[in-house]
Parts: C-alpha cells; structure tokens; sequence
C-alpha cells in the first residue's frame, strides 16, 4: 500500500516536472515567433527583439510554471535565495541594457537625471506613497473577501539581520534592473506599435505582475499596479530615476519595516495556498 502511494506521488511529480517542461518549450516556441514578429514588422533589429520577447513570453510563463521549495527550504536558505535573485536580476538586467541603445543614449531615460534634486525627490516620494496605498487598498480587500498571502510570501521575509542586509541588497538590485528591463526597455522597445510611451507600459505592467506569481493571483494584480503606477511616474518625469528610487523604497519599507504589520502570522497551510 505505501509502495504504492509512493509510486502514485512519484508519477504525479514526474508529470509534474514533464508539464512545466513542456510549459517552458512551447513558451520559449512562442518567444521564437514573437522575436521574428518583432524583426519582420517594425523597425526592432534582433538583439532587441529576441530580448523583448523572452521577457514578454518566456519569463513570465517560467514564473508561473516555477516549482516552489517547502517552506521549511525556503526559510532555511533565505540569504541563498536573495543572492540567487540578485544574480539573475543583474545578469538580465545587464543583458537587456546592453541592447537598450535607446536608454544608454544621452536623452534616454536611463541617462537623463532629474535637476534640481526636487525633480527627483518629489516625483520619487509621491510614487513610493503611490504604492504604499495600493498595497494597503489590497490589504482592505484581502480583508473584505478573504484573500490570504502564500506561504511563500510569509516565508521569504528576512528574519536576522544577516538575512536582512542581504534582503536590502536585493532591493537595490530589483529597483535598478526591473526599472530597465520593465519601465524603461520594453515599453520603448513597443512603442512603434503602441503609438505612445504609457500605451505600453501598461500591459508590460500585467507581465511584471505575472513576473511575481509566487504571491497568488491578488499579488499578480498588486504587483502589476504599482507597476502601472511606477510607469506613470517615468512619463511625468522623462526619466527612470524616480522611479528606480520608488521601486527600492517600495521593497526597503515592506521587507523591512511593514512586513509583520501587513502579513501577521504566518498561515496554517500549503506552500501556495492563496493562489
């Protein structure tokens, strides 16, 4: 009987993994497509294109195809998650700057710098609220329809100061690189087919959410507003300054300060529950 129940879960996670495996082909398949839609249709040459569509397509359905740890793993190895995060982040980061020719220019978002320092600091201040509202209107509804954080989300949160600092590191590094890639790259990279700056910002945003799955299907559409909000703040400035600055205060003041105030006490309950 128990041979036979492991042998039951093992054929369940073997086709688990042969899913997500198949998940990821027919998403990078598709990326394929899109890189070529990009290149035969509109002025994107194929570097750019073939970065655009991973990050259209690719990452965001590897996100959602991810296999999540136990808990127990995850808050065992915290430090070694965030160090994983920052070095992907970064490495991308760095890949997709590296075909932005339009952020690098001196009239591009990354190199324009708002002046005087109000420029920067008000815009900055008003997104980094922006988002705290929205965080606390999700709170409201969670509240109102019964919504619950994963585990992961409860798990993942820094508990000692070592994990901590590194925690701070990784929102340094989500602020600097998720603004390219997703508030400064891509929606440039659409705009010869969206027509304007915002018009595609805001379902890159939707990517962005799908980006954070880990937090439920609420944490998708939290997550794609601040980035909504985060993509306004680029086209009230001209610059993603403001927003870089925003995006890692954001995550600064919820990994370290609001964590326990707006998550409470861990759930009773599986990994992903809540999605």
């Amino acid at each position: 009987m128990r041979d036979g129940l492991r042998a039951g879960g093992g054929q369940g996670v073997e086709r688990r993994m042969t899913g997500e495996r198949r998940g990821v082909l027919v998403a990078a398949f598709a990326s394929a497509v899109l890189a070529a839609v990009f290149v035969l249709a509109g002025p994107g040459s194929l570097a750019p294109s073939i970065v655009a569509a991973a990050w259209l397509v690719l990452v965001p359905v590897a996100a959602l195809l991810q296999r999540v740890p136990p808990l127990d793993e995850i808050r065992a190895h915290r430090s070694g998650f965030y160090a994983a995060s920052i070095a992907f982040l970064a490495a991308a980061g760095l890949v997709t700057l590296a075909v932005a020719a339009e952020l690098r220019e001196p009239s591009g978002l990354l190199r324009t710098w708002p002046s005087p320092l109000d420029a920067l600091l008000v815009p900055a201040i008003v997104l980094t609220a922006g988002g705290l509202g929205v965080v606390y209107a999700f709170r409201a509804l969670s509240v109102r329809f019964g919504w619950r954080e994963t585990g992961v989300v409860q798990a993942i949160m820094p508990a000692t100061g070592r994990e901590k600092g590194v925690f701070a590191l990784l929102a340094l590094a989500a602020g600097v690189f998720e603004e390219v890639v997703f508030r400064g790259f891509l929606p440039v990279f659409l705009m010869p087919w969206t027509g304007s700056y915002l018009a595609g910002a805001l379902p890159v945003a939707l990517v962005f959410g799908f980006l954070h799955a880990y937090q439920g299907r609420h944490g998708i559409a939290r997550t794609a507003v601040m980035g909504g909000i985060l993509a306004v703040g680029v086209a009230w400035t001209g610059s993603l300054w403001p927003s870089i600055f925003a995006h890692a205060a954001l995550d600064l003041i919820l990994g370290l300060v609001l964590a326990k105030s707006l998550l409470g006490e861990p759930p009773a309950g599986p990994a992903m529950e809540g999605v």
